[in-house]
């Protein structure tokens, strides 16, 4: 790459070996349509009005952890039941009625910020994303949103993506799936923060799934929401939080670890890396089989923001240094920068 100057999209491409991987941040989606520039759900939900004894919740578990604080309610409603206990006096709102709020507060954040199906993505832009995704072993995304999985099912017979989810085998005739298989070489699509179509149930962990049910997502996410069905992703919030998020689950943590292990190449594209995502960048900088890193900048190298995104992606170099010298084994991280405008996601 010469001085100043960004590889193109198509340059990144030519450089890259047979097996490469993908990175998709929130960039990926404000891409498609502006609606999704409101990442940061609990602040949308808060703006609608939360109790004060709920934000001390949702900060004690992590701001976002909409999964955590529901179910934590749930049980302290159930302890009070069971136990015969009464709220004190003090109290400004009971458990009960924070439950209900947040739930249906959730379900109005969600479908003012959300896509109401896929049939609202505009133009060709299905069709251009299915390209983008084709060159890529496995994709990993931080976002919690529907786009990735409704462009993995418009373009399912070339993209052969898999996720492990499965018929179930207690109720082969369900209309949701149930995470029971491993993905292994095959190709595979991970949602390692979670996503709204994600959730939990009787100890499984289960996807809503238009095709077996007829009805959009984000219309069984809603009704899900009324049978506690509570979805499983994890946004913004500390990094430690996020962590032990995603080591409590299953799930998110079989997504996590196959991030960990994935060799040769990775292209981030719509993700600022930030100190947010500290888990991310530590996987990145401990991988000693991953040697070469793509990062998608928006605009001129010397942008400040750009300039930001290259410090930290650079000290993941120096951890990878420090790294080897104890191990004595492994890959140096080779970083280079794109314009991310030239991959054309969405289309022109």
């Amino acid at each position: 790459m010469k001085k100043n100057e960004l590889l193109t999209y198509n340059e990144v491409l030519r450089e890259l070996p047979s097996t490469k991987h993908l990175l998709l941040g929130n960039g990926f989606s404000i891409g498609c349509d502006p609606i999704f520039e409101y990442k940061n759900l609990f602040d949308y939900v808060k703006k609608k009005g939360l109790s004060e004894n709920l934000i001390k919740v949702f900060k004690y578990l992590g701001t976002n952890n909409f999964e955590g604080v529901l179910k934590l309610l749930e049980d302290i409603e159930w302890g009070r039941k069971q136990y015969d206990l009464i709220y004190g006096e003090a109290s400004q709102s009971t458990v009960k009625d924070d439950l209900k709020a947040t739930k249906k507060k959730l379900v109005s954040a969600i479908a003012e910020t959300h896509l109401a199906h896929s049939g609202l993505i505009e133009g060709n832009k299905e069709e251009s994303c299915v390209n983008f995704l084709l060159p890529y072993k496995n994709i990993f995304t931080t976002n919690y949103d529907l786009l990735l999985y409704w462009i993995s099912m418009y373009g399912l017979e070339r993209l052969q993506e898999q996720d492990g989810f499965r018929e179930s085998l207690d109720d082969p005739d369900a209309e949701y799936l149930v995470f029971r298989e491993r993905v292994g070489g095959n190709n595979g699509i991970f949602f390692i923060h979670g996503a709204l179509h994600i959730y939990v149930q009787d100890g499984e962990v289960r996807k809503h799934c238009w095709v077996r049910s007829d009805k959009p997502l984000i219309e069984l996410v809603k009704e899900g929401l009324g049978k506690q069905e509570y979805p499983l992703f994890v946004a913004e919030g500390k990094p430690e939080k996020k962590l032990e998020q995603i080591q409590g689950s299953g799930y998110l943590s079989y997504c996590f670890g196959k991030f960990e292990r994935i060799e040769k190449a990775l292209v981030v594209y719509g993700s600022s890396l930030n100190e947010s995502d500290q888990h991310i960048l530590h996987a990145i900088a401990g991988n000693h089989k991953l040697e070469n890193l793509y990062i998608g900048l928006h605009g001129k190298l010397d942008k400040k923001s750009n300039q930001k995104v290259m410090i930290i992606a650079e000290s993941l170099k120096t951890r990878r240094d420090k790294l080897l010298q104890k191990i004595r084994t492994g890959k140096k991280l080779n970083i280079y920068y794109y314009d991310s405008r030239s991959a054309n996601v969405w289309g022109k």
